[in-house]
């Protein structure tokens, strides 16, 4: 059994900048292209066009709904669709329902830096370092679970496998007695920083805590490579940012996503 050390960074404003530089430099690692505008930058992705997450437009001044379309569309002109990402704390609340009013498709996330003790230990020794064939196969269930078209689904799975790849992840898993994995996240890095990235358990094998053990075990690891900054992000309107809560993170700041076919 594993206690992990205490962690409290503060949620400021130098915190914040540091999570979304982070987040900035990985989707540079991964996409084709990431070009700064003067709101923020143009991520862009042919090689994978149905893969919003880098398709998009990241925008971090306080604009209005009718600003960001107008923005959106004259630098989007090229992708089928428009997918805005607000970085911005205190617009983004009023964007969402402006945003949901006039037909888009909303998301909002929330950033959590580990910044307390876990409400309990974790036993993490069934978490081993899992193989990129057989997280891409768990990732592809995943994935599956949105019903989407063969296309799309296929370049999600080609996009995750590319971006732990550009990103260094370090890949983490529980295998069943069998030897199937069912569980996983991932470990991502720039020396200073890491995140908890694509934790996800099979349905056949949630409620015995693999999901608690491969986030446990990710925030181990870092906290042994001497991180003095560990996040994750989670949905803020599902339930497992309940689970990240009892592991030690706090939220942090939120982003806000929009999106038109």
């Amino acid at each position: 059994m594993t206690k992990m050390r205490r962690s409290a960074p503060s949620a400021s404003v130098e915190v914040l900048g540091r999570v979304v530089a982070f987040v900035h430099e990985q989707l540079a690692k991964t996409a084709d292209e990431l070009r700064p505008i003067d709101a923020g930058c143009v991520v862009s992705t042919p090689s994978l066009p149905s893969v919003w997450s880098v398709n998009q437009i990241r925008v971090a001044p306080p604009l209005g709904f009718k600003s960001l379309i107008q923005l959106a569309e004259e630098q989007l002109a090229a992708m089928r669709y428009v997918h805005i990402v607000s970085e911005n704390q205190e617009t983004g609340p009023g964007l969402e329902g402006a945003f949901r009013a006039a037909g888009w498709k909303t998301e909002r996330e929330v950033w959590m830096v580990l910044a307390d003790e876990p409400d309990r230990e974790t036993d993490t020794s069934m978490v081993v370092d899992a193989g990129e064939d057989e997280v891409t196969g768990l990732m592809r269930r995943w994935f599956a679970e949105d019903e989407l078209d063969a296309g799309a689904l296929d370049q999600l799975v080609e996009f995750s496998r590319r971006e732990a790849r550009a990103c260094g992840d370090r890949l983490l898993g529980v295998r069943s007695a069998d030897g199937h994995l069912v569980a996983v996240s991932k470990l991502r890095s720039d020396g200073r920083t890491a995140q908890v990235e694509d934790v996800y358990t099979a349905p056949e094998s949630r409620g015995r805590g693999f999901g608690r053990a491969v986030v446990a075990r990710a925030v181990e690891l870092a906290r042994d490579d001497g991180h003095d900054l560990i996040f994750i992000t989670a949905d803020d309107n599902d339930w497992p940012k309940k689970l990240y809560a009892r592991v030690g993170f706090r939220p942090l700041g939120r982003i806000w996503q929009f999106h038109h076919d």
